[in-house]
């Protein structure tokens, strides 16, 4: 067999469709074209032709992900889940996410510690709840608990509550204490850091106000 023609496609200019003795083959990246030395009227055998389509896909498989990766950070789970969606053998894609990783774009502790980061900066979350979304995410429980430290769920649970303390500005203590507790507890906090916030709010509101019957008695009969 021989190469009788290398020609760009129209759509893809990045792209080059090989003929074989005359006949459209197959089509290859053009870094692959230069990489193989591809030139019309070089010999070709059946094993070549195989060995340049399986480079080709491993090639757009890796672009795919890499492409995948570019919105946002991903868990090795959450790309396995991509790509096993496109229907591709189970030894493709682990070699790509393998490549990956070795490129330094995969890695499941800078996205834990990246997830992390980004809930505690836009929206405060619980270490419990932290835990419950990088496990559904594939991140293993190891690596979870090098990202996530539970004795910050205080600090997590004042910040939730400082975004939700602006429509309460002006609510009496009841509403306050209902609304904010139930807003903390939602996203994961104990009924004890919970409370421990919004009695420190609370404090702090009382300073420009009176204060109201009843509110000393925060969380009462309430445990962790």
């Amino acid at each position: 067999m021989t190469i009788t023609a290398i020609e760009t496609q129209v759509k893809r200019k990045d792209r080059r469709s090989l003929f074989i003795d005359g006949a459209f083959a197959l089509a290859l990246d053009e870094a692959l074209i230069l990489e193989y030395g591809l030139y019309v009227g070089r010999e070709v055998s059946q094993e070549e032709l195989e060995q340049w389509r399986a480079a080709d896909l491993f090639q757009q498989t890796l672009d795919h992900a890499l492409n995948f990766l570019t919105y946002r950070p991903r868990s090795r789970e959450e790309v396995r889940r991509n790509l096993f969606g496109r229907r591709l053998s189970p030894e493709l894609i682990e070699q790509v996410l393998a490549k990956l990783e070795t490129m330094g774009a995969l890695s499941d502790q800078q996205f834990a510690e990246f997830w992390v980061e980004n809930r505690e900066q836009f929206n405060p979350r619980s270490a419990r709840a932290l835990g419950a979304e990088l496990r559904q995410r594939g991140v293993d429980r190891e690596t979870i608990a090098e990202a996530v430290a539970p004795e910050r769920d205080e600090e997590r649970a004042l910040a939730a509550a400082q975004k939700k303390l602006r429509s309460l500005q002006n609510a009496d203590y009841q509403t306050f204490r209902k609304q904010l507790g139930a807003f903390l507890l939602r996203r994961g906090f104990s009924y004890g850091v919970s409370a421990g916030v919004v009695r420190q709010l609370w404090e702090e509101l009382r300073q420009e106000r009176p204060a109201e019957e009843g509110e000393d008695d925060l969380f009462a009969g309430e445990s962790e």
